[in-house]
């Protein structure tokens, strides 16, 4: 998005193409509501990249719905930029973590951010742990322990180093 807006504040004409149903990526899907507002901030940004004349078009997948190559050739872009957004999980090869109620912070996350599952009439399926321990000390797993916290979960960190070397901010 800042891309794209950035480009049509200098005259280009800018398609974004967003892989899933709601426009804002990470910034929707990523990050909680408690600690970025979606219907104030990002919805704010939203508006004002397509006030730039940025054409944004959902549920599109490039490489799936539609390749780079078909984006250049039969589109008539002339330049393609790839903002992946999170990206996929890491796992650390353990035992254990493809057991049922283990799930990556970025899945958990989309769940209860897009998905809705913190809502009892959403019919997202999430796992509420009465005992939840999240793995790390970054920013995202903060967010996916402070939304375990406000699903009802007795929340614990689990992190390699001491807790003033985490690298989430403060």
């Amino acid at each position: 998005l800042t891309c794209a807006g950035d480009l049509a504040k200098k005259g280009y004409k800018v398609s974004v193409f967003e892989a899933l149903h709601t426009t804002g990526g990470v910034l929707v899907y990523g990050i909680p509501e408690f600690r970025l507002p979606k219907s104030t901030v990002v919805a704010s940004e939203i508006e004002n990249v397509k006030s730039l004349g940025v054409k944004i078009e959902t549920n599109v997948v490039i490489g799936k719905s539609m390749t780079i190559d078909q984006l250049i050739e039969e589109e008539g872009f002339e330049a393609v930029f790839i903002g992946s957004g999170a990206g996929l999980p890491k796992f650390m090869g353990i035992p254990g973590e493809t057991a049922c109620g283990v799930l990556s912070a970025n899945e958990f996350l989309t769940r209860n951010n897009l998905m809705k599952a913190f809502d009892e009439s959403y019919d997202t399926p999430i796992v509420h742990g009465k005992k939840v321990v999240v793995v790390g000390g970054g920013n995202v797993a903060m967010d996916a322990a402070r939304t375990a916290l406000r699903l009802g979960g007795e929340t614990h960190i689990v992190y390699r180093r001491s807790e003033e070397e985490l690298p989430a901010r403060k």
